[in-house]
Order: structure tokens, then C-alpha cells, then sequence
């Protein structure tokens, strides 16, 4: 017994050898139904909602002064949800008027470090001492 791997190349790849060509049906009940398309379409339309309101939120954003947004962007750094490696992750396209310099240089006073590889990016923030207390 061969599997449908080893049919399909040895069908697609000899077939020019022996003059005759291949062809592979799927068994049955293994169809993509009608459920498949709909939770695919569902996926896809929550994607585009996800897109849309981090979009929303930059707008908005950007009507802000740089002050209100430093004072956001410390409120969102102290309030956000910590992940299980004890980092704080925040959108860096919410903050417009905000470079990674700034944002560096701020979280560093508020008592955070910013991890600079592997965020995918995101800007993720850590705090090597939790004593509990946070530096005015």
C-alpha cells in the first residue's frame, strides 16, 4: 500500500516518463465544508476588526500633546496586563508623538527597562527590582 504522498509524486514527477498523467481524488469526507469556509471567514473578519481599532486608537491618539501622551503611556506602562515572562507590552503605534527614545528614557525614570530584540514590534517593558515601590 502506498500513501498519497508517495502517489502524488510518483504520480506528477514520473507521469512525463511514462506518457500518462495522474490524477488525485480526495477521500471522502476529507472536503475543506461549507463550516470551514464560515470559521475561516470569521477569523479573517476579526482580524480586520483587530486592525481596525489599533488604527482607532493611534487616531486618537494623535490629537494629543506630547505631555498627555507621556502621561497616558505611564498610566497604560502601570496598569498594563504583566505576561508570564513578567513583561508589560504596549503598541507602540498608539503613542505617535513618542519615539523609542522617549519611551526609553521615561519608563527608565518610572523604573522600567524596555527589551530591545525579539518583540515582534511591540515595546516590551520589565522591572528588574520589584520592590513594591515605584520611583517619583
Amino acid at each position: 500500500m502506498i500513501s498519497i504522498v508517495q502517489f502524488f509524486f510518483l504520480g506528477v514527477h514520473m507521469a512525463p516518463f511514462f506518457g500518462s498523467t495522474a490524477v488525485m481524488a480526495a477521500p471522502p469526507g476529507g472536503e475543506f465544508g461549507g463550516w470551514g469556509w464560515w470559521a475561516l471567514g470569521a477569523v479573517g473578519v476579526l482580524w480586520l476588526v483587530s486592525l481596525f481599532v489599533m488604527f482607532l486608537d493611534g487616531w486618537k491618539m494623535r490629537k494629543h500633546t506630547f505631555e498627555e501622551q507621556v502621561e497616558v503611556f505611564l498610566k497604560d506602562l502601570r496598569s498594563g496586563a504583566v505576561t508570564r515572562r513578567g513583561h508589560i507590552g504596549l503598541n507602540p503605534q498608539k503613542y505617535t508623538k513618542l519615539t523609542d527614545k522617549d519611551a526609553d528614557r521615561i519608563a527608565e525614570k518610572a523604573g522600567y527597562h524596555r527589551q530591545t530584540f525579539g518583540t515582534k514590534g511591540q515595546w516590551l517593558f520589565f522591572r528588574p527590582d520589584d520592590s513594591g515601590e515605584e520611583p517619583k
